[in-house]
């Protein structure tokens, strides 16, 4: 069993004992653009227990992995066609079912794609449903927008949230992605689409904007099911840069490769903020370096014999590159992640000299994944770090 095998597995256990034992019977109400009473959803136990065998069942999980796999590779074939976030925000805002020329062309000179209407392809189609499911209508793929319905606002950080379906298949599949979202700690990615009418000689014709967005993860909202079943999910506009990204790292989690362990991306704003210009000689990187000799970190070098970082001086403790500044300008595409806290280790004085320009060889290496770099240290103790 690989990983993703093993983390689905897990999984799919957790969330079916949690939403049986916490979940109880009773009404579910969810807000409706009219404010009228149509937003009563009655949920039993009975309901609930076969709506949860089709979305995450219990049996034949390698069926399962593969109608996982298969959900997200179609989902990858849509990101080409993706539209910038500034422009989906422009579309957003238009408040109208028709596009003129005028807005078109400022959607596009912002990163926008208008596609045409394509009765042959979900994701194109003028469709009414809201929520747009995979072919094994376990997972969601898309999410359609339309003006006027509910809480409606796009915030200043392209978060957005989205009410589900009135039933409790709808409900229990928000919950499902938003929990999967968590365990796999890789944030689920999904589409949001708005379409338009678009004349054309007179004639009606549509055009769509999509974009893809991930849930933003609340975990406070999944230990209790019984009061969040039925909430909306909180959404956040991406690039289409992070969304291949993060379905690369799902892709990563079924390969076999050995010690080395599948990373979640950084987000641009922390990979900033703990750069190594950001990091050497300041407050921040002392903050790291106490934290290391507060938690008995060791040097991953082997000319120290891995003195415990407790037992050298702070200002003969520096922050190494896996992969040398020198090497970075011989090959410069690399150049922009050199300083990212990914290629970045705590070493002490002694040992980043011997190392040079030369890379890690396996021992080294080995003692690196092990320690964690510094990118590794702030995926689990970045808030103990903050303090230290």
């Amino acid at each position: 069993m690989n990983r993703l095998s093993k983390k689905l597995k897990d999984s799919i256990d957790e969330f079916r004992k949690l939403a049986i034992s916490s979940v109880n019977d009773g009404i579910r109400t969810i807000p409706t653009s009219s404010g009228n009473d149509d937003g009563k959803v009655p949920v039993r136990k009975n309901t609930l227990k076969n709506a949860i065998g089709g979305i995450c069942p219990s049996r034949k999980l390698e069926n399962y992995k593969t109608d996982f796999l298969s959900h997200f590779s179609e989902l990858k074939n849509y990101l080409t066609f993706c539209s910038s976030p500034k422009a989906f925000r422009t579309a957003w805002d238009i408040r109208s079912e028709i596009l003129n020329p005028f807005d078109a062309n400022k959607l596009i000179n912002e990163g926008g794609q208008l596609i045409p209407l394509n009765e042959k392809v979900r994701v194109l189609k003028t469709e009414q449903q809201g929520v747009l499911y995979g072919i094994n209508k376990r997972l969601i793929l898309g999410l359609r927008h339309s003006e006027g319905n509910y809480d409606d606002k796009l915030d200043d950080l392209g978060q957005f949230t989205y009410q589900p379906p009135k039933d409790v298949s709808g409900f229990l599949r928000y919950r499902w992605c938003h929990f999967l979202s968590e365990k796999l700690q890789v944030p689920y990615i999904l589409l949001v689409i708005i379409w338009f009418e678009f004349r054309l000689n007179d004639d009606i014709n549509h055009v769509f904007i999509i974009a893809p967005a991930k849930i933003v993860n609340n975990p406070k909202e999944l230990k209790n099911l019984d009061t969040t079943l039925h909430k909306p999910l909180k959404l956040q506009l991406i690039n289409r840069e992070e969304a291949f990204s993060n379905l690369l790292v799902l892709q990563s989690l079924n390969e076999d490769i050995g010690e080395l362990e599948t990373r979640f991306e950084l987000p641009d704003t922390r990979a900033r903020e703990w750069s190594y210009d950001k990091i050497n000689n300041t407050e921040k990187g002392r903050k790291i370096k106490r934290w290391a000799r507060s938690t008995g970190k060791r040097c991953p070098g082997d000319m120290c014999e891995h003195q415990p970082f407790e037992n050298i001086n702070p200002s003969k403790i520096a922050f190494g590159h896996i992969i040398s500044q020198n090497w970075s300008r011989a090959f410069t595409y690399l150049l922009g992640r050199i300083h990212h806290p990914d290629n970045l280790y705590l070493t002490c004085s002694k040992c980043n000299s011997s190392l040079g320009d030369r890379f890690p060889n396996p021992d080294l290496r080995g003692n690196i994944i092990e320690n964690g770099t510094i990118g590794d240290w702030l995926r689990s103790n970045e808030e103990e770090i903050r303090k230290s």
